[in-house]
């Protein structure tokens, strides 16, 4: 652009505060991540501003720039200010203010634009959404620059275009297809495979700029409409019209208008020019001032060269150059003199189309002539390879080179040149094709055959390194790793949906530098310093790389860095490797990523062992596709195209949508010159051929049957509903649950009204309403069925938090839902407009909601438990209060659904014995398809079932493998050939019974589900009549209020177990259930089947997975089986879950293979994954009949020698063969295992599995072994160690956890593990590892929660670590207050219970007094001194029960709080105005641990701000506190509500002097309110059930932050931390609208985190708190127009016993009301 523009830029006479009275120039400079702009303001006219790319060269360009405005303005004097993703070290080296990007925008926007209510903006890496009205909001990206302009850069360079192409592609587009919007690598992993399936450029480019529009309004949006008028801001939006017309297209309903300036690229910089401040300084000030003083350093950590020397890199490449394959040229035939391989290329026309081969065509025997050869192509995803082997196995042509985004093209260009190449009388006998491209490739040359990749780099490797162990092959976007065993394949691994980490990701980071990648990799040889950039995900290296090059980083240590990460990554994530052993002796790495001699060396440092590089790396797919067309070779003549066909080939491609199912397939249709069409992006083989037929697949598949038998239901008409519709959306739980819910509600006279199938439309309809970019699919999707419920006219909706499963498994520790299916219609309730308000305000301050006649939409989630019918009738009668239902005819309804659920279950087990029975009589085999209930969703598992079953294969669910309930009824259904029938069935009407099996000779019908039989709802409505009765009040109260004020706790006690005792069993819910059998209905009765799998490793907590473990060891029981797991992205359960099942598969010998699925909705890398397993069981099973036939030989050999023995023929059906061979089978290994037990016991009821037992820390061992425990808070924990020791343990607490610390973690921890996970393990297991501690006198400890989160198998995962880094005889301590594990050697006595507490009271009291202090010290480091005397006194009072020689004498518990808090407040402080203050509330360990969160306390005091941290006492109350709750709602813990209640008054009691000391301070220090005033406040937003992870404790906190004068809150959590889904960012939008003044930004902590992009986000939250500090100019303890109170002592006790922890009344609408409330509701319920 022309920088001398002059534009009026509206300010008028808007100047800043200490502007000269003189004119002054105004700088703003906006450094972005990839480009440089400079703004020059002259009053309210633009003097000068340019717009230029800095290559990452951010000094230099800056530095031309300056250089440029002093040229057109000698002298010019300028007030400046910096802005930008890059600006902050820039800013601080030239010493001029730096202003946050965001409010840069956000106040040019108000200057030039006061009319605009949203912005959008996106940058190079950083997208930013602000609203300005009603009330500002302003919020950024994360970790992941997705979606920015760097993405867009990054699909244009995949187009083969820049960004400006792109967009006029796009503009001539047709199709748009679903390209995954989280992650910019996935949407690389969607956008490759069309490309090389053909399909539009035009199409394609559009579509990855919807993808933008989808990650920027989900990723931002987060639950707040764009709204009113919108304008567009930034480079991407200015330059290309196309995104702007996308993002039209999306928001077209909601937007009034859209506008983008002419100078939209500037606007940042304009906004930093405004807010420009300090002295006027000379531009060329400024310049020196850049090239002179150094950048600040944010301490990127650095790597060990890959070479230190160049004597270890010529050794190193001596040693690979060893690895050579033999070559050769063109065979010779029968001419007298070899040929050149450059044969003729003129005229085509004297060839005939037959070819060169066949002058030779006649052999049929599959004999090798002289001259035959044999041709592989691998058609990548961006390149293509191609050899030509004779036919002693040498290459003679070969061909490797990008495919330039057109596989076809590229392959017939190859083959031309062989034919053109290729001597008379040598013909190409058989050719095969492998890689992405492969069935397009096959169909549009005629190869001869296809193979797997996995497959054909096995062959080459084999071949070529006979005796192989691993093979290793990382490719542009495929990663595969593959275990050799018995010279058979044991174990394939294959990247998932991302491509992160491929070669690709290093192509296209050369190309940004403007380096080819060999140069990039040729350069990091020499590179001193390599930079660490982190190795979950390549796309958060992206703001690392930023970083370091900011840094002054030099291009070689980038590249070393990257080539380290893409091994990690490897190793990590795919591998998953611990020990090197685990790769075997001989190890092979392939792909054309290792070519890259850093890359090479990078994985040799990191695994420690030398290995095996062909010179062929690049091409083994090919080598192995040529290798597998020799083996097949039959004689039979090759049908591949000839010259003369090449020469008239050509071919078109056009898009459609398959309708023949609901999947609607988005297919690319190629159509060759001779008619032949290639279809892609079907799932199933109806939409390869667009023939309509009756069904999908000949081949039994079990999620096809269980969705069609879920939903298979018709509801009531509208006149026999007496009650009404209700709406129920078909997502999460209900894909298992809508059977036992359709049969209540509509027994209870409602009319069930479901959503839709799910579609990626759906998803995007409700795609501005979710809060947290990083929830899994299915939870997304749940906001497009509730908006789709609505748009339906939809009032009331069903949408319950089941907190508890039903037990499905007998002996599972517990039934827990996960916690984002148990929690996730809390985030909907809050998020989705219509839902929300639809709610009104309940009478005692929480929400009522509306009744049937009231407006709006509500929505009904209580929170409720499966397991105990009884509690969950009564819970329907609160919930359905207003419509009168009673409890006669919830217990009916529940009986009733109860029984439905039972029979649902019933068929699919029946089903999954139809299909195993098919499978045996046909001699096929299956897949156990194992997941949660909701991937039965097309839309979630993509279709992986239909590309099962058109692989030939059966497809099984995990529960339809389980055994039945009973045995006697298993035996009986066998017999009988039917669905079983268990005493919960016979009563019911049972839905859809599937069909019989087929006459004698026949192949059995595919099973297909039948419409369930029609139940007479009306007639169970009509049954559950209600009962005429009273309204009773029960008794006020015993004056239990006045004992606990009073102190006398046991009295107390006596007096809360009176108030249990209320909830006795009523009169009219018999414990039998007489008042339902006497009505024809069944009990309730369980559904839990038999446990199958041994003693397991983790603590089996949720109800779904407890099946995944069943199904796992049956699956070992079949050679029929094989499983394949699907989990979505960011499910930390599941990184739990995916360990323990590889765990029991591969310890008996199986294969295991997970699918990872989200948006991504191309099915290539599951396909090759699926297609891989496959052959690998193929090759297993071949290999064991091998071994078995050897030894009947062997053995028939070692006989009495006769050889005419008369043969048994077995007359025996296949099936019945079969099973009896299964329970031989089984049998006999169950015989071995009882007589051979493992290491450390017997398995409880089957195979002990790995880990499952681990050393125990006996008593002896308290005087020989030290006890390891993390650092999780330094200011609580540290008295640990001196307490410990009193208590006669040897205990060192390890204090800081480092990097290494962490690779420790990844290295042994599952990545996607949660972060603290990582760095605790990481930190224990690293004690050993470094060296510092002896693993034979050392255990380690760490805490255990017992509860819904995954938090309560960190034990486990640390066994894992420890047996898997060789630590085995480390004992494990897991420290619970459930007492979940019995530790001999340790015991939580009640002293070091009430000493424990008294050290959390006084972290708490001395954490709040440093954080008040620190900020206004009068000498620098005086708090910091005074902190270190306090704790050397705390220490030795703990130590030394009450002494402390530091204090000078004995000091009792609140004598120590007293003088402690006094001390402080007497520091001197500076006499100043409050500073502004931020709270620092997340999950736990991030919260308090500096190491975590990147010294986050640090980094607010050191902006000028003041911090503050909730304590952590409250964490430790909030289960506690709520445990009426529980006994209410859940019917749980009933006999120890009274304990739990007074041990909570106990600790408030224990709390008071530090409450006294602080009060007494004279209002210094804060005083937090009690727990049970947290809940209160809490409950006003959200249900006291979110007790995942910090549950409602975390919201609680920032509302009182909120309401206490700290509106500024940086929410720390785990990167995927699935409870902060919901209390956390689901919550931020209620918060916000309850407190306009609440400025809240989400920080997500993880290994490869940016820090830079943390601190931004910490600026952008810090300048927004500073800029309304200003406006309004006092501390804002007010709120509402009223004094907040806190409430204390007296009342604390009041408030305990007035019904501690609200009760909830179910609704969605009224979360929590009162105890007392709650009882009279139950009382008259009982009494109708």
């Amino acid at each position: 652009m022309d920088p001398a523009t002059d534009t009026d830029t509206g300010t008028g006479a808007a100047e800043r505060e200490g502007a000269q009275a003189r004119c002054v120039h105004q700088l703003g400079i906006d450094v972005g991540s990839t480009t440089v702009k400079a703004v020059v303001l002259d009053g309210n006219r633009v003097l000068y501003s340019d717009y230029r790319r800095h290559n990452a060269d951010v000094r230099a360009e800056l530095g031309r720039l300056l250089a440029d405005i002093e040229a057109r303005h000698p002298g010019l004097e300028v007030v400046s200010a910096i802005t930008g993703s890059g600006g902050l070290t820039t800013a601080r080296a030239m010493g001029i203010p730096f202003v946050q990007e965001v409010i840069a925008g956000t106040e040019a926007t108000r200057r030039l634009h006061p009319e605009v209510d949203v912005v959008i903006e996106l940058g190079g890496e950083d997208a930013k959404l602000t609203y300005l009205h009603p009330t500002p909001e302003q919020r950024m990206n994360g970790t992941c620059a997705g979606g920015t302009g760097a993405f867009i850069d990054q699909m244009a360079q995949l187009l083969h275009t820049d960004a400006p192409g792109l967009n006029e592609l796009a503009s001539r587009y047709k199709t748009l297809y679903p390209i995954a919007s989280r992650c910019g690598v996935f949407a690389k992993s969607d956008l490759q495979p069309l490309i090389n399936q053909g399909a539009a450029g035009e199409d394609l480019a559009a579509s990855v700029l919807q993808a933008v529009v989808t990650q920027t309004i989900a990723g931002l949006a987060c639950g707040r409409p764009i709204r009113g008028h919108v304008m567009f801001l930034g480079g991407p939006l200015h330059f290309l019209p196309q995104l702007r017309a996308a993002f039209e297209r999306t928001l077209a309903d909601q937007v009034d208008s859209f506008t983008c300036p002419d100078n939209a690229q500037l606007y940042v910089a304009i906004g930093a020019a405004l807010l420009s401040s300090g002295e006027p300084t000379p531009i060329s000030e400024l310049s020196t001032r850049l090239a002179t003083r150094k950048a600040l350093s944010l301490g990127t950590s650095r790597m060990r060269p890959l070479f230190k020397d160049t004597a270890e890199l010529e050794a190193f490449r001596e040693r690979h150059a060893r690895a050579h394959i033999e070559r050769a040229h063109w065979p010779v035939t029968d001419e007298p003199a070899e040929k050149e391989p450059d044969g003729p290329d003129d005229e085509l026309d004297g060839i005939d189309d037959e070819g060169p081969q066949a002058a030779s065509a006649s052999g049929t025997t599959g004999e090798v002539r002289d001259g035959d050869c044999f041709l592989g192509i691998d058609a990548g995803s961006t390149t293509i390879k191609a050899v030509v082997l004779d036919g002693r196995g040498r290459i003679v042509w070969e061909h490797y080179a990008g495919n330039e985004g057109d596989p076809v093209t590229a392959a017939v260009e190859i083959l031309r040149r062989i034919h053109r190449e290729m001597p008379d009388g040598v013909r190409i006998v058989r050719s095969c094709v492998t890689g992405y491209g492969e069935s397009l490739v096959k169909a549009a040359l005629r190869i001869d055959e296809g193979v797997v990749e996995t497959m054909a780099h096995y062959r080459a490797a084999a071949y070529l390194n006979p005796g192989v162990t691993s093979v290793i092959d990382i490719g542009g976007q495929d990663m595969k790793y593959l275990r050799i065993k018995g010279d058979a394949i044991d174990s394939i691994s294959v990247n998932e949906a991302c491509s992160a980490g491929c070669g690709s990701f290093l192509q296209t980071f050369a190309q940004s530098m403007g380096r080819s990648v060999q140069d990039f990799a040729a350069s990091a040889l020499d590179a001193a310093h390599p930079v660490d950039l982190g190795s979950r995900c390549t796309v958060f290296m992206n703001s690392s790389v930023k970083q370091a090059q900011r840094e002054s980083a030099t291009v070689g240590e980038i590249s070393a860095g990257l080539s380290y990460s893409v091994v990690r990554n490897a190793l990590y994530k795919v591998i998953k490797l611990k020990d090197a052993d685990q790769l075997g002796e001989r190890v092979s790495v392939q792909g054309g990523t290792f070519l890259n001699d850093a890359v090479l060396r990078a994985f040799e440092l990191l695994t420690g062992r030398e290995v095996v590089r062909p010179d062929v790396a690049g091409l083994m797919g090919c080598f192995g596709a040529a290798l597998s067309a020799r083996a097949t070779y039959d004689g039979v003549p090759s049908g591949l195209m000839s010259l003369g066909e090449l020469s008239r080939f050509s071919l078109t491609t056009e898009t459609a949508t398959c309708k023949l199912c609901q999947n609607h397939c988005q297919l690319t249709i190629t159509t060759f010159n001779d008619g032949q069409r290639h279809i892609s992006g079907n799932r199933c083989e109806r939409g390869a051929t667009q023939e309509r037929r009756a069904t999908k697949s000949d081949l039994p598949n079990l999620y096809d049957y269980k969705y069609k038998r879920a939903f298979s239901y018709r509801r009531l008409l509208e006149g026999a509903a007496t009650r009404g519709d209700i709406g129920i959306p078909r997502v999460l739980g209900m894909y298992e649950n809508y059977p036992l819910w359709f049969t209540v509600l509509t027994s209870l006279g409602f009319r069930v009204m479901i959503s839709g199938r799910s579609n990626h439309e759906l998803f995007e309809s409700g795609m501005d309403t979710i809060p947290s970019e990083n929830v899994c699919y299915p939870a997304k999707l749940a906001h497009g069925h509730i908006e789709a419920l609505i748009a339906k006219g939809i009032r009331t909706i069903w949408f319950p938090c089941v907190f508890y499963e039903r037990e499905l498994v007998q002996g599972a520790a517990d039934h827990f839902n996960c916690p984002i299916v148990a929690t996730y219609p809390e985030v909907i309730r809050n998020n989705v407009e219509a839902v929300r308000d639809g709610q009104q305000e309940g009478p005692d301050g929480a929400e009522g909601g509306t009744g049937p006649g009231g407006s709006g939409v509500r929505m009904l989630s209580p929170f409720l438990n499966l397991a105990d019918p009884a509690t969950l009738a009564e819970r329907l009668v609160e919930v359905f209060a207003d419509w009168g239902v009673t409890l006669p005819e919830a217990r009916r309804a529940v009986a009733a659904g109860f029984a439905e659920d039972a029979a649902f279950k019933a068929d699919v087990r029946a089903e999954g014995r139809r299909a195993l029975r098919w499978m045996e009589d046909n001699g096929r085999k299956g897949i156990v398809l194992a997941g949660r209930p909701y991937h039965i969703d097309p839309e979630i598992n993509h279709g992986v079932p239909d590309v099962i079953n058109t692989l030939g294969l059966a497809v099984l669910s995990e529960d339809s493998l389980l055994p039945e309930p009973d045995a006697e009824t298993a035996e009986a259904a066998e017999r009988a050939g039917e669905p079983g029938t268990t005493a919960e069935t016979a009563d019911v009407g049972k839905a859809g019974r599937p069909g019989k099996a087929e006459p004698e000779g026949r192949p059995a019908r595919p099973a297909r589900p039948k419409k369930p039989k029609k139940t007479d709802w009306a007639a169970i409505a009509r049954q559950a009549g209600s009962l005429p009765g009273t309204d009773e009040i029960p008794d006020p109260g015993d004056g239990a209020e006045h004992a606990v004020a009073t102190g006398a706790l046991s009295r107390a006690v006596a007096a809360l177990r009176r108030r249990v005792d209320e909830l006795r069993s009523d009169p009219q819910a018999p414990a039998d259930w007489s008042d339902v059998t006497d009505v024809g209905l069944p009990t309730p009765k369980p559904v839990a089947t038999q446990g199958v799998t041994g003693r397991l490793r983790v603590r089996d907590q949720w109800a779904y997975h407890s099946r995944l473990y069943q199904a796992a060891e049956l699956v070992t029981t079949r050679d029929d089986l094989e499983l394949v797991q699907l989990n979505s992205f960011g499910c930390g359960v599941d990184a739990l879950t995916t360990d323990q099942v590889q765990e029991i598969l591969e310890s008996a010998g199986g294969v295991y293979t997970s699918l990872k699925i989200d948006e991504v909705s191309n099915l290539g890398a599951a396909t090759i994954r699926l297609r891989s397993l496959a052959a690998a069981s193929e090759a297993r099973a071949a290999e064991k009949a091998a071994h078995t036939e050897k030894a009947v030989r062997e053995a028939s050999d070692e006989a009495d020698g006769t050889v005419d023995d008369a043969v048994e023929i077995d007359t025996t059906a296949p099936a019945e063969r079969t099973a009896a061979r299964t329970t031989e089978r089984v049998a006999t290994r169950a015989a071995e295992e009882a007589s051979d037990q493992s290491e450390a016991g017997g398995a409880v009821g089957g195979r002990e599995l790995p880990g499952a037992t681990s050393p125990v820390f006996t008593e002896a061992m308290r005087a020989t072994h030290t006890i390891l425990m993390p650092q999780m808070s330094p200011v609580h924990f540290r008295p640990l160690e001196p307490l410990m020791r009193r208590l006669g343990y040897r205990v060192e607490l390890l204090e800081s956890a480092t990097r290494d610390d962490l690779e420790v973690g990844l290295r042994y921890v599952n990545n996607d593990a949660c972060f603290p996970a990582i760095m605790v393990i990481g930190q224990l297991i690293g004690a050993f590892t470094d060296g510092s501690h002896d693993p034979d006198s050392c255990v380690v400890a760490i805490s255990q929660t017992g509860g819904i989160c995954r938090a309560t198998n960190y034990a486990a995962m640390l066994r894992k670590g420890l047996r898997e880094a060789g630590y085995p005889q480390v004992p494990v301590v897991a420290i619970s207050l459930q007492g979940i594990e019995s530790n001999p050697g340790f015991e939580l006595t009640a002293t070091m219970g009430l000493k424990m507490l008294q050290g959390i009271i006084i972290g708490d009291t001395l954490n709040t007094c440093l954080l008040r202090v620190r900020p206004y010290e009068v000498v620098e480091g005086a708090t910091q001194e005074l902190v270190d005397r306090w704790n050397r006194i705390i220490a030795e009072y703990f130590e030394h029960k009450g002494r402390s020689a530091t204090w000078g004498g004995r000091i009792g518990y609140r004598r120590l709080l007293r003088e402690m808090v006094r001390e402080f407040n007497d520091l001197p402080r500076r006499d100043e105005p409050r500073r502004p203050r931020v709270g620092v509330v997340g999950e736990i360990l991030v919260k308090f641990q500096p190491d975590a969160n990147n010294h986050v306390i640090d980094v607010i005091e050191a902006e000028g701000c003041e911090a503050a941290v909730p304590g952590l006492l409250p964490f430790f109350l909030s289960g506690l506190v709520t445990a009426q709750w529980e006994a209410e709602a859940y019917g749980i813990g009933k006999e120890s509500v009274a304990k739990k209640k007074a041990a909570v008054w106990f600790i408030e009691q224990l709390q008071a002097p530090a409450r006294a000391a602080l009060r007494a301070a004279g209002g210094t220090f804060d005083i937090e309110p009690s727990t049970v005033e947290l809940a209160r406040k809490a409950s006003k937003v959200l249900s006291l059930g979110n007790q995942a992870g910090e549950g409602w404790l975390l919201t609680g906190e920032m509302i009182e932050l909120i309401e206490h004068g700290v509106p500024n809150i940086v929410c720390c959590q785990p990167f995927a931390c699935l409870p902060n889904h919901v209390v956390g960012k689901g919550m931020f939008r209620e918060v916000r609208r309850r407190y306009p003044q609440a400025n809240i930004v989400a920080i997500d902590y993880d290994p490869g985190a940016s820090e830079v992009n943390q601190l931004n986000r910490i600026k952008l939250m810090i300048s927004t708190a500073l800029m309304a500090q200003e406006s309004t100019g006092a501390d804002a303890s007010v709120v509402g127009g009223e004094q907040q109170t806190h409430v204390t002592g007296r009342a604390v006790g009041e408030e305990l016993l007035a019904g501690l922890g609200p009760a909830g009344d179910g609704t969605p609408s009224s979360p929590d009301v009162a105890g007392a409330e709650r009882r009279r509701q139950r009382s008259w319920a009982r009494s109708r």
